[in-house]
């Protein structure tokens, strides 16, 4: 056995399948000839393979890039969750036909605040954001006059615990002159069929076309 370099034992295999599950994971419809707009999609417990795939037909109908990020999810240090969220915004437009102006995010709930983070932090990086059920969290972040030509799609439901605070940032928002739209459904603090990212996602190419 060698001295230098690293000497995997059989323990290691142990140790695999926490080291390889949480690469992101990233779609691009084959038929994109020129640099498109493109979503990264979070989850509250770490985006997986799923979440990627019962998106696709975001990429599919509207022609953009998607991808999840696996690391970043709730309960877990916002910084952290930034950082993690960078790297998959590097790869996403080292690898892919990008329009790096027209990125956007999506999140829920916590991963909701998490993505106005985003915007907040790398208003040059993120175009705008699709939030369900966000608390108002994150907007001592926001640096108003970097905003401008920034858009976010906001969702909350009639019982849910956060109303009241997205209803709040729906109203800094206007008063800041920043594009918004609100929509406040039935239902409780959860997320519902993948047609609200989807509605989303119309709304936000609409405004960058």
């Amino acid at each position: 056995m060698k001295k230098s370099g690293i000497v995997l034992g059989a323990s290691w295999l142990l140790f695999a399948p926490l080291l390889f599950a949480q690469q992101d994971f990233f779609y691009a419809p084959k038929d994109i000839k020129k640099p498109a707009p493109a979503l990264i999609i979070t989850s509250c417990t770490g985006a997986t393979q799923k979440d990627l795939d019962s998106n696709k037909a975001i990429a599919d109908r509207l022609g953009w890039v998607i991808c999840a990020s696996a690391k970043t999810k709730n309960h877990r240090d916002a910084w952290q969750n930034d950082a993690d969220i960078m790297a998959t915004y590097k790869k996403l437009i080292a690898d892919y036909p990008v329009d790096s102006n027209n990125i956007f995010i999506y999140g829920f709930s916590g991963q909701a605040v998490q993505a106005m983070v985003e915007v907040f932090l790398h208003p040059d990086r993120f175009r705008g954001a699709v939030c369900i059920c966000a608390h108002n969290g994150a907007m001592g972040l926001a640096r108003w006059g970097s905003l401008s030509g920034h858009y976010f799609y906001m969702i909350s439901r009639e019982k849910d615990w956060n109303l009241e605070a997205t209803k709040s940032i729906h109203r800094e928002l206007l008063l800041q002159s920043i594009t918004d739209t609100l929509i406040v459904t039935e239902g409780q603090h959860e997320p519902k069929d993948r047609r609200e990212l989807y509605d989303g996602c119309m709304w936000l190419d609409k405004m960058i076309r």
